[in-house]
């Protein structure tokens, strides 16, 4: 009911105001239950670990607890180094207490599968299910093998530490964030590729939480090493201003761009357990962006067309950021 509220709040903002770029994120005030209807697919969400509300904080306030920066290859549990080649990595959040040894790992990552976050469920009432829930998973241990991979991207590289009282403080931060921010976004929208473009939409995933997790570290106490740099893959589309749509129940309103939006989405049916089936669903995307070049963007549970651009509609980046240069003011 309150995010049904601020749907009404913001489309109302809209209205009077004009559109504000970059749209923000749109936070609840507590985790929803996920749709019994989604599932993870290939492998369960948080296999090694605890629940997603779990969290493990240090014994002793005094201890010192050391900060790790964890990259691997997308999918490197089925595909190995594969997507390294294309620069699209994960990231996660390691610890480790100086006083006992004990190490363990923190993901945020998509509840049930990238594909899935990205692309709703299509069912033949021509009604959807979104399965874009993201959240911590947290276990015990830090796989060297499985972060210091044989990818020249791969790393299990220190990037600071901090008292054991403060990362508790931080842990229960992290928690909080957890149960707020919930809803997993793939895409970053830019109006160009150059530096000066507008951003219209940031994405929300694990390499996002590596960001606010090292910029709530350092609020928090910790001692970041200034000499680190990470890098982080970024999917971006390139298009003109994107134009509001509203919700599913204003679309539907309109056949004829209810019939399009319908036949978009379509395409992109994700339940898809099959290599051939993934492959297949690549070359549709490539279609979608390079050749129809329209775009249905989903956030904060309205809907946007994008006319993409001609040049380059789409592109990954994977750009070098100074560890010191994420600690600024904490948004």
């Amino acid at each position: 009911m309150i995010f049904q509220y601020f749907i009404i709040v913001f489309l109302s903002f809209v209205f009077v105001y004009g559109i504000q770029w970059p749209v923000p994120y749109e936070r609840v005030t507590s985790r929803p239950t996920n749709n019994p209807y989604c599932q993870a697919g290939l492998i369960p969400f948080c296999a090694p670990g605890k629940t997603e509300d779990a969290m493990i904080f240090a014994d002793d306030d005094n201890d010192t607890i050391e900060i790790f920066a964890l990259k691997k290859p997308v999918w490197s549990f089925k595909f190995g180094d594969l997507m390294a080649k294309f620069k699209i990595m994960h990231d996660a959040l390691g610890f480790r207490s100086q006083k006992t040894g004990r190490n363990w790992t923190m993901e945020w990552y998509e509840l049930d599968q990238l594909f899935n976050c990205t692309f709703p469920h299509v069912l033949q009432n021509d009604t959807f299910i979104w399965c874009d829930q993201g959240a911590l998973c947290v276990y015990d241990g830090i796989v060297d093998s499985m972060w210091n991979g044989s990818s020249d991207l791969s790393m299990l590289k220190k990037v600071g530490q901090i008292y054991g009282k403060d990362y508790n403080s931080w842990a229960t931060w992290a928690v909080s964030d957890n149960n707020t921010g919930v809803y997993y976004e793939t895409w970053t929208a830019y109006s160009d590729p150059g530096s000066d473009s507008t951003m219209y939409f940031d994405s929300y995933d694990c390499a996002s939480f590596v960001i606010r997790g090292l910029n709530h570290l350092h609020y928090y106490g910790a001692q970041i090493l200034p000499d680190v740099h990470l890098n982080y893959t970024r999917l971006n589309i390139y298009t003109h201003e994107p134009e509001l749509l509203g919700t599913y129940d204003q679309i539907v309103q309109n056949r004829t761009l209810h019939d399009d939006f319908i036949s978009f989405y379509r395409e992109f049916d994700s339940k898809k357990p099959k290599t051939e089936d993934w492959i297949k669903a690549m070359v549709q995307i490539y279609e979608t962006f390079y050749l129809t070049r329209r775009f249905y963007f989903y956030y904060n549970n309205v809907y946007w067309y994008m006319k993409l651009k001609e040049s380059t509609p789409l592109k990954v980046t994977f750009d070098e950021v100074p560890i010191t240069s994420l600690l600024n003011k904490i948004k």
